[in-house]
């Protein structure tokens, strides 16, 4: 179901408001709805929810979420804006389908002539149809009549609502959440009566129970295997093996995609789903590459776990239509969430949220916020023209940079102290390219390698500083919405090999990792760039540089497998075998800071193409 058009009235704050709502061709796009609280955002809202959940009751007459008979929004005269006579109000959705209202503060009989002043044909037509002693109008197209037309409408796609008090108490309230397992989804399957709910205050129990239904059916009904014949005693005589070649099906398409919505999140590429036993039946987050990331979904921040809801609550009501589900891009339906902001780290803001909302181009999202950022955000992700900004109480469209709240806000953002004001500052005030590294002892090394590999002209015309570990490096990273004018010179900020950082670029700043040295010994940091011989040689001076976990043999089905050998700079020397490194090292020591430099020199040859 989408929104087509709305129309308000002498309502509340708002004088006079009509939206049609954006598309592009078939599709719809993002609405933003923006202004000071108390402009008319979350009424305007609950006119468009209120014909949704019109809408369910009709189609789902056994289950409504609103007393049959019974409206949603509650109607008053006390809504009619100051000064005035009456309130209007009309929601047109897709197929022709509709709600009008209109309230006045005394008896169509007690007015002289109201119509005098209706200017709207919708308003004037509302009026004509209101009887002499009734002080309301109400008429909807959500009815009997046009009962298979609303089935067909929740058939084919998601009608959620996320009010701005949803929530879900946090993991540290009480040991009952930590505790909540899975299980599977008890369906109602009569007529008449649906599962679905359009109010979403509070759904991670119910996505936790229909994830654990997703993993569950994707292990149970669609593993694929291939038959391999495998001979015996190297005869002619062969036995059928069945070999496991992947998952294919609705469930493993639909685990894919809430994978996806699960990585956005999180900020990590490498996580996946795990269910527990029968008798600790939680959905975890976890790795398999660095273990359990979150042991039960209960325990992610308020932020992210308001974000996994609000994607995957998408997901499970647009599973539950009847519509074939391949990928993202196929599910179709409204959402409408009031302060959508609402818990959301800035990075979440910016980055996360337009990310998860761009995976869904076939979701008309309907939003209020008061987040510059989520507005700069939206229009670096959709670009100017990909979404709609309206401001109320007029109802104008603005462009991002009108957002009023925007100054103020981006100021108060940059300026706080997990920005680091310091990076800020240098980043400002530089006169040739700079580039951040994890730590005071990367830039050591780099200066030494100069030294020895005869690069200590490219060291002069760019500035190393020392990030202060990854952390500090995301913080650089936030700093590329900077206005070129202000940011001159290219910045690259370098994380060490492990971080798993690909080469991005955006605007004049870049970041990337060093790039992984396999056949090294030590794995992780900066270190990775030095050899074996190397880091022997600083063994023998100081066996407490290096920790190291012999290689061994181990037995795994009666078959001798070797594990290597494990080497880790100590935590406590790291310092100290940079010390030595830099006093002892040869230029066959530091051959492989070539990498490094090769970075280097192509930040410089970007900069001269931001200089002609």
């Amino acid at each position: 179901m989408y929104v087509k058009k709305v129309q308000l009235s002498n309502y509340g704050p708002i004088d006079l408001l009509d939206i049609t709502f954006p598309f592009e061709g078939e599709k719809p796009k993002p609405v933003l709805i923006v202004g000071e609280n108390g402009s008319g955002k979350s009424i305007l809202l609950s006119h468009i929810v209120n014909g949704l959940v019109t809408a369910k009751g009709v189609a789902f007459p056994e289950t409504p979420e609103v007393e049959t008979g019974k409206v949603y929004k509650l109607r008053s005269s006390s809504y009619v804006k100051s000064e005035n006579e009456y309130y209007f109000g009309r929601v047109e959705f897709e197929d022709e389908l509709f709600v009008t209202e209109m309230r006045s503060r005394r008896r169509k009989r007690d007015y002289e002539d109201v119509s005098s002043g209706l200017t709207e044909p919708e308003i004037r037509d509302a009026w004509d149809k209101m009887g002499p002693d009734e002080t309301d109008y109400i008429d909807s197209s959500f009815s009997l009549p046009n009962k298979a037309r609303v089935e067909d409408i929740f058939a084919r796609g998601c009608v959620l609502y996320f009010p701005h008090n949803r929530s879900e108490e946090p993991a540290w309230l009480n040991e009952e959440n930590l505790t909540t397992q899975a299980q599977h989804m008890g369906l109602k399957h009569l007529q008449g009566q649906t599962d679905r709910k359009v109010i979403s205050y509070s759904p991670l129990h119910d996505n936790q129970n229909w994830l654990f239904d997703v993993v569950y059916d994707r292990a149970a009904f669609e593993m694929q295997t291939r038959q391999v014949n495998l001979p015996v005693n190297n005869s002619d005589i062969t036995i059928p093996l069945p070999l496991f070649s992947g998952y294919s099906g609705d469930a493993a398409r639909m685990y894919d995609t809430t994978l996806r919505i699960a990585r956005s999140i999180t900020r990590r590429q490498d996580a996946r789903f795990g269910i527990g036993r029968r008798r600790n039946r939680v959905v975890s987050l976890t790795s398999d590459i660095s273990g359990p990331i979150v042991p039960n979904i209960f325990q992610l921040s308020s932020g992210e776990t308001s974000l996994l809801n609000l994607f995957l609550s998408i997901l499970r009501d647009f599973d539950l239509c009847d519509t074939p589900f391949n990928q993202a891009v196929d599910v179709r339906g409204i959402v409408v969430v009031d302060e959508i902001d609402l818990h959301l780290h800035t990075v979440h803001q910016y980055e996360v949220l337009p990310e998860l909302m761009q995976m869904f181009p076939n979701v008309q999202f309907v939003v209020t916020t008061h987040s510059p950022l989520f507005v700069l955000g939206m229009q670096r992700r959709f670009g100017e023209d990909g979404f709609n900004v309206y401001r109320l109480p007029q109802g104008h469209q603005i462009s991002p940079e009108e957002f009023s709240e925007f100054g103020d806000a981006y100021r108060a953002f940059t300026e706080t102290v997990t920005f680091s004001n310091d990076m800020r500052a240098a980043v400002e005030a530089a006169e040739k390219p700079l580039a951040f590294v994890e730590g005071s002892t990367d830039q050591k090394y780099i200066h030494r390698a100069a030294q020895l590999l005869s690069k200590e002209a490219i060291l002069h015309q760019i500035e190393i500083r020392d990030g202060g570990g990854k952390g500090n490096l995301d913080n650089v990273w936030k700093l590329r919405i900077l206005p070129d004018s202000i940011v001159e010179e290219k910045v690259l900020i370098l994380y060490d090999c492990d971080r798993g950082i690909s080469l991005e670029e955006y605007g004049n700043f870049i970041r990337q990792a060093v790039p992984k040295q396999d056949n090294n010994p030590i794995k992780t940091g900066i270190e990775n760039l030095f050899s074996r011989e190397t880091l022997e040689k600083a063994l023998q001076h100081r066996p407490s540089f290096i920790d190291v976990d012999p290689g061994r043999t181990k037995t795994v089905r009666g078959k001798p497998q070797i594990v290597p050998d494990e080497w880790s700079i100590n935590k406590d020397e790291k310092t100290n075998l940079c010390d030595w490194l830099c006093a002892n090292g040869t230029l066959g020591d530091f051959q492989r800071f070539q990498v490094i430099f090769s970075l280097l020199e192509n930040l410089l040859e970007l900069q001269l193409i931001v200089d002609k």
